[in-house]
């Protein structure tokens, strides 16, 4: 981490900043899937969509990017949002599934994880700084016990994660959105012990 630090920092997202930070999600997602057949009009409504959901989830979420020193700009960022039941949430837009009709009396916090994105332009420092966004976001999930964490994961990071010992369940159906082959999960808090631990 002491060479990480040398070249990058660690930082939370203030309001102003979320234009920044999602220009770079979106163009980094783009650019991760060769995605280039799209119109400034198309990307311009997508980040309007982008900020449309971020701005409504903001007061409970925590935003930690990692910016570079010479350039501060962003180069990979990770959302943890606690969840107040009532907003409406990605998997229920996009995947039509109701968190609140699932059989979850036993879990007393609810989270949504998004924003997950890792520059390529990092790839030497990329296994450190995904481990590191990942402890950042999951570790307030994991001090408060019987939380459960809802996302819409990139089937390869969903693989990912369970490499590093982050087990997950899924909901439906995976969909393709911004480019990536997306699966409805979640996971319980106690499944993230040997991660975080």
């Amino acid at each position: 981490m002491d060479c990480l630090a040398k070249d990058f920092y660690f930082i939370k997202l203030t309001k102003d900043q979320l234009p920044e930070l999602l220009e770079f999600y979106l163009y980094e997602i783009y650019e991760h899937f060769n995605f280039t057949d799209y119109t400034s009009e198309f990307a311009e409504n997508e980040l309007a969509h982008l900020m449309e959901e971020d701005l409504s989830f903001f007061k409970n979420s925590i935003y930690y990017v990692l910016r570079e020193h010479r350039t501060d700009k962003i180069v990979a960022s990770i959302k943890t949002t606690y969840w107040d039941r009532v907003t409406t949430l990605p998997i229920q837009k996009l995947f039509s599934i109701n968190p609140n009709a699932m059989s979850l009396s036993d879990r007393r916090h609810f989270w949504h994880i998004g924003r997950f994105v890792v520059s390529r332009s990092v790839p030497r420092y990329r296994i450190s700084i995904l481990k590191k966004l990942l402890f950042n976001a999951f570790y307030p999930v994991h001090a408060m016990e019987k939380g459960v964490i809802f996302a819409e994961c990139d089937r390869k990071v969903m693989n990912t994660l369970l490499r590093m010992g982050i087990r997950s369940a899924v909901l439906g159906q995976s969909i393709d959105y911004i480019c990536s082959d997306t699966v409805p999960i979640y996971i319980n808090s106690e499944w993230l012990n040997t991660f975080i631990t």
